[in-house]
């Protein structure tokens, strides 16, 4: 009896377990990870191909009869795409990983939604021809070199919700004019402006407790 009890024991495990392990799917012609336990999805990288043109990201999708919010954009689920144009980013989207858009070189304007509290590391890093973003304002953090050499963008506008900007964040964005930091702000990391010689004014208010060395070298504008 303690055999068959055990074995039992052992089946519920391996099937919740399971039940708990995302399935790959392609739905509208973005992949996904669903996890119908949890009624989450997370968009990654496409198995074969790239993506291309402009891409919207639902709020949700429908996986065998479970809606599923689509609740973060997963490590480089679109690096390297080159023929990626512009994104719409759902308001269900909590985070964006690591990688997530890094040297998309066509990749033109990003709308983040109210809901994303996180721009991972390098997430737009080497996104040249990034002339719009728009920031929602759940953000609190914007990663370590999140938008390196995005040399294209001419103003960024962060929101109240931002805490931290961090190293290299915006390291090399030579087209950046202008940039207005909130009351929220309390850190900016080592390098965060370094070479953005194109910049001409910057406002920075007394929440800031500290700013990282070479935070601003290099803006000979």
């Amino acid at each position: 009896m303690k055999t068959i009890k055990h074995f039992l024991l052992t089946v519920a495990a391996l099937l919740c377990s399971t039940s708990m392990l995302g399935v790959e799917v392609e739905i509208d012609g973005i992949n996904y990870e669903v996890v119908t336990k949890i009624k989450e999805a997370t968009v990654i990288a496409k198995s074969s191909g790239e993506y291309t043109g402009k891409v919207v990201i639902p709020e949700s999708v429908e996986y065998e009869g479970v809606s599923c919010a689509v609740t973060s954009i997963g490590k480089s689920a679109f690096s390297g795409c080159n023929y990626l144009t512009s994104v719409t980013i759902g308001n269900s989207v909590e985070s964006i990983g690591e990688h997530a858009f890094a040297y998309s070189f066509r990749l033109t304007s990003v709308t983040i939604g109210n809901s994303v509290t996180s721009i991972g590391d390098y997430a737009f890093s080497g996104c040249d021809r990034l002339t719009s973003v728009t920031i929602g304002n759940s953000v609190t953090s914007i990663g370590y070199r999140a938008f390196k050499n995005c040399s294209g963008l001419t103003s960024v506008t962060i929101p109240n919700s931002v805490t931290n900007i961090g190293g290299q964040a915006f390291l090399g964005c030579s087209g950046l004019t202008s940039v207005t930091i909130p009351n929220s702000v309390t850190s900016i990391g080592y390098d965060a402006f370094r070479d953005c010689s194109g910049l001409v004014s910057v406002t920075i208010p007394n929440s800031v407790t500290s700013i990282g060395g070479s935070a601003f070298s290099g803006c000979s504008g």
